[in-house]
Formats: C-alpha cells, structure tokens, sequence
C-alpha cells in the first residue's frame, strides 16, 4: 500500500501495529520511512531509532535513521551514525554514498570550531584524540584486564581514552556484553543517542539479565522521552534485581513522567528504604525524587509537603550538624565577598538562561569575586560562555561531598549559593556540611531545601507573597524585584494578531512537560472547554510515540472530543515559538505551574491563565503574571479559572488588546531588567554579610530600588 502511493492507509495500518506492538521494528522502519516521504523526519526518527535498536543487523534499518538525521542537519550524529554502522558490519555502496553527501552537506556550510575542555569530561564538540598507550596495548591484555581498564579511566574522566578502549573491546571481542554496555554509556555520554542505543541494545542481547545494562538503555530511553519503552526495560532491570535503590529511583522517575504519581511514589519509598544504610549522593537521589514527585502531587497539601521536606533536610544534616566548622573568614562587612556558586546545570539548560545575565553583570562589580562550582561533564558553548563570566571555574563532579566542601573552605567562600535545590546533579549533602558561612538557594527548585544549614531563599514578592510562605520554609526568604530575569530567544518570530479575530473560536494552548499534566489539570481544563464549546485545545511538545489516545480518552470522559483537540509534537525553538501564533490563550498546569513555557509565551503575547496554589511550585504563573499586572489571569480556584477564560473568551476585543501589548509590557518589567535584579543581588549579599559579621541571625528582608512600606524592613 504504501508503495502503491495510498499512504494514509498504510500509516494507519502501521499505527494499529504500533499500538499492539509498541517495538515491531518493521513497523517502526516502515512508518518511519513514510514519514520521510510525507515530509515529516522529525517525527520519522524515533520510530526509525525503535527498528534500528531492536534489529541492528538490517542495514536499511541503519540508511533510514541515517536519512532522518541528514534531513534534519544532525550531521553530527549522522556521522558518528556512520561509523557505529561500519563497526557493526555495515557497509557497501549505499553507505559509502550517504557518506559522501553527508560530507557535501558540511562543506556547503561553515560549522563552528570544536570546543575546548580542560576537565578530560565528553563534549560533543571535542575531537577524538589518538589512542592512549593502554589502548595500543590492549591487544596483549586479557579481555577482562581490558575491561578493568576501561573502568578505571571512566572513574578518572579519561572518558576519549575510555571510549576508544570500548570500541577496541566491541572489535576483538564482540560476544562479551561489558564492552557493549561501556560503549553504549560512553557514546549517550557525548550524546550519539542512536549509536548509544545501538551498543545498549547489543549489551542486553548478550547479557539479558545485566541489571546495570537494561537500566542504562531504560534511562537513555527516558532522557529521549520514549517512556513506555523506558519503562519496559526498567521492569526488566526490576526483575533482575528487585532489590536495586537505583531501579526503583529509575522507575519512579519514569512513571512520575507518565503522570502516574502513586506508582512512582511507592518506588521512590521502596528506593529510600534499600538505601537507608547509606550516606551518599546516591542514596539522597531517591529522596529528592520523592520531593519533586510529591510536589506533582494534587492530593499532597503545603503542610504535608513541607514536613517530608524537613524530613529529607534532617536526613542530609543529621550526622553533619555536630562538626559544622566554626568559620575563620575575615568579618570585614565592607570587604570584597567570595561569592561561590553551585549547580549542575551550567549548560544549554534553562537554570542557565536564567543565571547567565546575572553572572555577565556581577562580573563586573568590585564588591563580589565570583566563583563556579560544576557538578557535571558536559561543557558546551553555554558552559564556556558562563566560564567567562567568572573569576574561579572548577569542575566537581568527580570530587566527594567531602573533597568539594574542603575546596569550598580552601577558596574561602563567605556566601555559597546552590542553583538546584532537590533536582538532579545537586550537592545539598555538601552544602548539609556548612562549608561556607553562608548559604542560600534559589532558582533552580520551587521550594525549601528543608535544611537548617540554608539560611536563605531567594525570590519575589509575587512568588512568595511576603507572610503566606514563611512557614513552609526552613530559610529565610529575600525579596528581589523579580525572582529571576529573562532572555528572549534572539530569533523568537514577532507576536501576531490575536488568532481568534480571524478563525472565529478561541484555542487555548499548552507547551509544558508531560508529567505536569495530570489527572486534576486534565479536569481543570475540561471544565473550561465545556464552558467554551466552540474552543479548540492545542497541546505541543509531544513526545516521541507518546499514546495520545489515552490522552484523548482522559478527555473524552470528561465530554471533551477528540476533535477538539490537536497534539504536536517537541520541535525546534523556532517552530516552539511560532506555534503560539496559533494560541490565543495558555491554560497552566496544576499544582506544579509552568516556568519557562509561561515566560516564552508572554514573549510571544500570549498570556497564560493559571490557578494560584498553596504550594511554590503552584505560583510559578501567578509570579510571572503578577509581574506585568495581569491579574485577571490569575484564578483563586477552578471556579474563577472557569470565570476568567469564559469573560476572555467573550471579549476578544480586550484579549487582542493584551495580546498586543504584552511584548511591550514584559520589556518594561522587573524581569527583563537583568542590570536590577543583579544590584538588588548584590545588595542582599552585603546585607547577609553585614549580620553574620556583626553575629546577628539570618532574617527576610527585601533587596531593590524601592522596598515595600510597612512590610519586612
């Protein structure tokens, strides 16, 4: 059918095979291919990726995601595609030739420098050096030395040495899983998602039952947000090791990015009750996962939330609290501060979008020195632009908890601030040792570290409305004039004309991750959309293979048709962006509200309508919106939120008006003021400083231009 030109029946053909069986890699090949014909290779390589994964042996399978790549100008990976294609005996006329358009496409265009790195971490842009001496000497080791080898230089960051020993071991001894499953690791590392997947894929064929092998391409499979097929590996990796903290953190995680709270719940507790024993980095993730999941959670209140938190605080701090250094740093209150940061996310990330106008202004003040503490291995072209910006750059993720917080006191840090709070890559159980005399958190988490040892919290009044939240934190919170600023994207289209005017219905809109959108904010909306008959729904950012069905039929219960609604899947910035001149109004996510995805479609003039929670991560919206104003998008509860999209939807008038505006009105806004927020900043600092000099306890404060009167002094 498909070859006889009738396509849509052969995808939908394809789809009932996909949906029966989610990993058929002929099926997967097939529509992926179709895809490509109709124009659509973004869209085709997930599904090729599936085929290639499950049946690395059938060369076209290879060509496809080969095709897919090249038209959508991954020539990177196409290249590495190509050589993991050659190592597994793929080779030949068809090969050679998508070879050499490949190389044709990089000469018709200028492709930036590689990238420099002195911390020995992967990075997709450094070159491949020559093999180390272990390598050239590997032939004379036995395959488990090799092995051993290879361990090692990962343990020590030599991860270009690894990599090449990896690839040596897969050549000489292919029937062995390990160098498999090292290469796999290796490769995802300098993010060749397909080749990785590739070498993951062989690992589990070879050795089925490897715990460690099946939880590597599960979590490969979840950072792709392929889901349901992540989960499948990590119940297998269950099965092989029912008793694994990590697993069950891996399983949680994945589930909780389904929406399905209660099941990654019951994983999370089960991964904190097999590491109870353990004080590690490692057995803290499960807590924190607990933490974020439970802040997803519509049926877990503010005061729940914050006692598991003081819980997980007091964990970290228990057996640290006694030995917390007397500090000898020198209480000048006039002197200029070392200022230290902490964060795993100094890379192309949104906690760096954030950070980095701050950073490129304090630079520049004699009052603060300013010192990078980095908690991961991927250096990009953010991560050497934020380098710049800094007086003192040290990679630490290889260093113990111990070993970081002795480079904090060397340093001699007065005010250490940590830019994760309980998300992924943080280092709270160095900062539950109290290296520095000050510590504070902000940006990167919605919510109290929980912890004694983090005197302060940083945000906004409309954030943290000032007396409503001092209860749900262990640190004292200080006002900036906006908790964060904003950098536009710099090729972000112009807004347009109110959608509406012209279709006649209204569309409201969502671009926020899938494991925001559960069960409670599936009915929020629908209630809207009942409310609003004529209205259309447009939900973007889509995963890859993500069963839309369910979601259609999550809103088909509540009286919601499936006509009404239209899916789209992740896409690049621009296309992101653009896809708002197709939305008249954003709907929030609740309880945990949109972030960045609020702010970019502000950029673009579409507001947001949310509910304002209890909870910090409930008033995300309500901070950005109450910055320019727009109260009459922020709802008390699902009933105004009804109210105030109904009273939108009838005054397009008013709605175009805004639209129009909105732009215009973020530029005048605290946000977009990065050369305020980072005064403010480091007013605050001075004035933490200026108490623990004079021996006074931390306390809330408000750091700005103009401080509210009759508030917090």
């Amino acid at each position: 059918m498909q070859v006889a030109g009738r396509l849509d029946r052969a995808a939908a053909i394809y789809q009932e095979i996909l949906q029966a069986q989610p990993l058929h890699a002929a099926a997967n090949h097939c529509f992926g291919i179709l895809l490509i014909h109709v124009k659509r290779p973004a869209n085709a390589l997930s599904h090729l990726l599936t085929a290639l994964s499950e049946s690395p042996q059938i060369p076209d399978y290879w060509l496809g995601c080969l095709e897919a790549l090249l038209l959508i100008d991954k020539w990177d990976e196409a290249s590495k595609l190509v050589a993991s294609a050659r190592q597994n005996g793929i080779a030949g006329a068809a090969v050679d030739e998508f070879a050499r358009r490949l190389e044709a496409k990089r000469s018709a265009s200028t492709p930036p420098p590689p990238a420099a790195t002195d911390s020995g971490a992967p990075t997709h842009a450094e070159p491949v050096k020559p093999a180390s001496p272990e390598s050239r000497r590997a032939k004379t080791l036995s395959p488990r030395q090799q092995e051993k080898n290879v361990e090692a230089m990962m343990i020590q960051g030599r991860f270009v040495d690894a990599l090449a020993l990896a690839r040596s071991l897969t050549e000489r001894h292919p029937r062995r899983g390990y160098g498999w499953k090292a290469l796999g690791a290796l490769l995802a590392a300098q993010k060749d998602v397909a080749g990785a997947l590739v070498a993951m894929h062989r690992a589990v064929q070879l050795a089925p039952r490897d715990t460690e092998a099946l939880r590597n391409i599960g979590v490969t499979l979840y950072q792709e947000e392929r889901y349901a097929e992540a989960e499948r590996y990590l119940r297998r990796a269950f099965e092989s090791d029912p008793n694994s903290a990590a697993v069950h953190n891996d399983l949680g995680v994945t589930l909780s990015a389904q929406s399905r709270m209660g099941e990654a719940q019951t994983h999370f507790r089960r991964a904190i009750a097999l590491s109870a024993h353990e004080s590690t980095a490692n057995s803290d993730l499960p807590r924190s996962s607990l933490l974020l999941g439970l802040s997803y959670d519509p049926s877990v209140d503010a005061e729940v939330l914050f006692a598991e938190h003081c819980r997980v605080g007091e964990h970290l701090e228990r057996q640290l609290r006694p030995s917390w250094p007397r500090h000898s740093n020198n209480r000048d209150a006039n002197r200029r501060l070392q200022v230290g940061f902490v964060s795993g996310d100094f890379c192309n990330h949104s906690v760096a979008n954030f950070i980095e106008p701050i950073l490129a202004r304090l630079q520049n003040y004699p009052s603060v020195e300013l010192h990078a503490y980095y908690n991961n291995y991927l250096e990009d072209e953010v991560s050497l632009r934020l380098r710049g910006y800094t007086q003192h750059w040290r990679p630490v993720l290889r260093l113990s908890d111990q070993q970081l917080a002795q480079q904090i006191r060397d340093d001699g840090i007065d005010i250490l601030i940590d830019l994760s709070g309980h998300t992924s890559l943080n280092r709270l159980r160095t900062f539950a040792g109290k290296p520095a005399p000050i510590q504070a958190s902000w940006i990167g988490y919605p919510g109290t570290t929980g912890m004694r040892a983090m005197d302060y919290y940083l945000a906004d009044r409309h954030l943290l409305p000032p007396g409503q939240f001092d209860r749900y934190f262990t640190e004292k919170l200080v006002y900036l004039p906006a908790n964060v600023p904003f950098q536009p994207y710099v090729a972000a289209p112009p807004v347009n004309a109110l959608p509406a005017l012209a279709s006649g219905r209204m569309t409201f809109g969502s671009f926020n991750r899938l494991n925001k959108i559960n069960a409670a904010t599936i009915d929020l909306w629908s209630q809207l959309l009942r409310a609003v008959p004529a209205a259309q729904m447009l939900i973007a950012g889509m995963p890859p293979n993500y069963p839309l069905a369910e979601m259609s039929a999550q809103f088909a219960a509540l009286g919601i048709a499936a006509e009404r609604l239209k899916f789209h899947p992740r896409c690049g910035m621009e296309s992101y962006l653009a896809l708002h001149h197709h939305v008249d109004v954003c709907l929030d996510t609740y309880p945990y509200n949109g972030g960045t995805t609020t702010v970019h479609a502000i950029w673009m003039g579409v507001p947001t309508l949310t509910v304002a929670g209890p909870t910090p991560a409930g008033r995300q919206g309500a901070a950005m919106l109450g910055q320019l104003d727009l109260d009459g998008f922020i709802a008390g509860n699902a009933e105004d939120f009804v109210a105030k999209g109904l009273y939108w939807a009838k005054d397009l008038a008013a709605l175009a008006k805004v639209r129009a505006d909105l732009r215009h009105r973020f530029q005048q806004s605290p946000a977009r003021q990065p050369d305020l927020i980072a005064a403010s900043l480091e007013r605050a600092l001075r004035r933490m400083w200026t108490r623990w000099c004079a021996d006074l306890p931390a306390e809330s404060f408000h750091s700005g231009a103009a401080e509210p009167a009759g508030q917090i002094a």
